[in-house]
């Protein structure tokens, strides 16, 4: 479904405001990049609009004055940027509907925008007291309106969400609406491998019903012992199809789509818009830093995990785990220092490339890996998305376990006022506008 992503706290503060006007219809405009892959609307900016811009204004309807809209249409073709035209119906109950008064308002609204404003389609919303309702300017397709920070706030009606009985234990623990979002959200689980298998496991379990699967690699016999759902036979399998025949065991309603392939390249990492929550489970920086990004630019809320197990001189000296959510208003990975830039530089090289470079000698070390220990790094990092999707007030979006010491620890990082990536002078909310760090497809670049 088409939806329009809110960074938090701009939709909550601006429905608070407009509210706040003694019972009468108030408007505002938000500008928002339009991303086609996904027919998502990533919004950049929204405010009220200001007094004097209203032509006509009472408890029931609101009209804008002809000079203040020709400003608005001036900046959406100067940006190229699409425009949500909002108001509200404070007298309404729940998620109020659009009124007859609405429909020729904005038909005459798409009409002129389409000769003035940006050629891209344009978004109506309109705010209640309980939620919002969104459809496309002039027509009667409705949009998913989301908020993303720390929590993923969906305002307008969740709609084609049936209950299951099965899932009876977690909404006594977390009730029916976050039970309802579990079932509804699209997943995608990134890496396949020791925690990837992992929380496709838990998805299943939790009830989730779509679940995408991106995994390049094939099973080896060093994965059967960790590799959860795999078996012997698997062996020289890919692991997504590994994944998605357990998911489908576990929940036979669930909708999987496994896909080998590598998040780093170009055409798989303009796939990550279309998710509503991503699990980031690799071991590669490349990978991590594209995806690091796509949270920020296109506004889908990411929980990165890693499990590290140092042995020295034949014994084990340091067992870590860390688990960050990647979303507007928390700090990136570049922001806590999570990335190895030469790691990515090299990590991007073709085959090709890698061949050439003097720097890149031999391949990597394997890293020590143990099952349980990626179940508590997966387990917490599950938990995590249960406090940003549900009810449940779990507040911790960065933690830090040690196992040898038995300690899981909350990190606390400063966002970086002027962050590349997730700060608005950088790629935060830019959509499809601004470059994403991939390697290109091969018939795009030159392996020289």
């Amino acid at each position: 479904m088409s939806r329009v992503r809110f960074p938090a706290p701009l939709y909550s503060e601006l429905a608070s405001t407009l509210l706040d006007t003694n019972d009468l219809e108030s408007c505002a405009i938000a500008y928002a990049h339009h991303d086609a892959h996904s027919d998502t609307w990533i919004v950049a900016d929204a405010g009220p609009v200001p007094d004097d811009a209203y032509e006509s204004r009472t408890c029931v309807s609101a009209i804008l004055k002809p000079s203040f809209l020709i400003e608005v249409a001036n900046r959406s073709r100067v940006t190229g940027m699409a425009v949500i035209a909002i108001h509200t119906h404070p007298a309404s109950p729940g998620h109020p509907r659009f009124s007859p008064i609405d429909d020729a308002g904005e038909t005459e609204l798409d009409s002129y925008f389409a000769r003035r404003a940006a050629p891209v389609p344009h978004v109506a919303l309109v705010i209640g007291t309980q939620g919002c309702r969104a459809r496309s300017l002039g027509n009667d397709d409705e949009i998913d309106v989301w908020e993303v920070g720390e929590r993923l706030l969906l305002h307008s009606p969740m709609q084609g969400v049936s209950d299951q009985e099965r899932d009876d234990r977690q909404v006594r623990a977390f009730g029916v609406p976050g039970q309802r979002l579990l079932r509804r959200l699209h997943f995608g689980v990134i890496g396949a491998g020791g925690t990837g298998s992992l929380e496709c496991q838990q998805l299943a379990h939790l009830g989730a019903t779509r679940i995408t699967v991106i995994d390049h690699d094939l099973v080896a016999k060093t994965n059967l012992n960790r590799l959860v759902g795999s078996i012997p036979s698997d062996v020289g399998q890919p692991k997504v199809e590994v994944a998605a025949r357990m998911i489908r065991a576990i929940n036979p309603d669930a909708t999987v789509v496994p896909l080998q392939a590598d998040i780093v390249d170009e055409e798989v990492a303009e796939l990550i818009s279309i998710f509503d929550f991503v699990l980031l489970c690799t071991d590669s920086h490349a990978s991590r830093a594209v995806v690091n990004q796509v949270a920020y630019q296109y506004l889908v809320p990411v929980i990165d995990m890693g499990v590290s197990i140092t042995v020295a001189n034949g014994s084990v000296s340091h067992i870590t785990g860390r688990v960050q959510m990647l979303a507007p208003g928390l700090p990136c990975l570049t922001c806590s220092g999570a990335l190895d830039g030469e790691a990515i530089r090299r990590e991007m090289l073709s085959p090709e490339q890698r061949a050439a470079d003097p720097y890149v000698q031999g391949a990597g070390e394997p890293q020590p890996a143990v099952l349980s220990i990626n179940s508590t790094v997966s387990s917490l990092a599950m938990t995590m998305l249960l406090g940003a999707v549900t009810p449940v007030p779990i507040k911790p979006r960065y933690q830090v376990y040690d196992g040898i010491r038995g300690r899981v620890k909350e990190m606390a990082v400063a966002v970086q006022p002027n962050c590349v990536v997730c700060s608005p002078v950088g790629a935060l909310a830019k959509g499809p506008t601004w470059h994403l760090p991939v390697r290109p497809t091969r018939h795009n670049r030159s392996d020289k």
